[in-house]
């Protein structure tokens, strides 16, 4: 059998134009779904970083006010940091989780204890002879779950 091989150099340059165009289309697909899981974890990280600092944020306040009231009264921040809690267990760990849980119980550990004036809250902040800050270790654990994040983008 005889090959004419004038027709073996269109063959050979049809062959290689589909390797090269089969291998650009792989190196697109595969550059693609890395975008778009380094998108997925930045936007994860993104809502994770909100919710965090938004129960931060009502929980400073709760704190505050339990330190410096007698009186219990529910003034709908309670509710927003429960509904947060109730939030982040739909992502976070199960440390996350727990720390905001304690968090929640030492403000109202607080909260049941004689109110302090607002001078001697702050004399005892600056001598460091007030009660460790019960959202440290909620703070330092979601610094740990992004980090963790973070590092699985890489």
């Amino acid at each position: 059998m005889n090959i004419d091989p004038a027709f073996l150099s269109p063959v050979f340059a049809l062959l290689g134009a589909l390797l090269g165009a089969g291998a650009s289309l792989m190196a697109a697909i595969y550059t693609h779904r890395g975008q778009y899981r380094l998108q997925r974890v930045a936007e994860e990280i993104t809502k994770r970083e909100g919710v965090y600092v938004d129960f931060v944020m009502y929980a400073s306040n709760l704190l505050l006010r339990a330190y410096t009231r007698d009186d219990i009264e529910l003034s709908g921040e309670e509710q927003h940091l429960i509904g947060l809690i109730n939030r982040m267990r739909f992502f976070a760990s199960s440390d996350v989780i727990g720390a905001a849980e304690a968090a929640l119980r030492a403000i109202l550990e607080i909260s049941l204890k004689p109110r302090v004036e607002l001078r001697q809250l702050a004399t005892e902040a600056l001598t460091k002879s007030l009660d460790p800050d019960p959202l440290l270790a909620f703070s330092l654990v979601c610094a740990a779950d992004l980090a963790s994040l973070q590092r699985s983008m890489v």
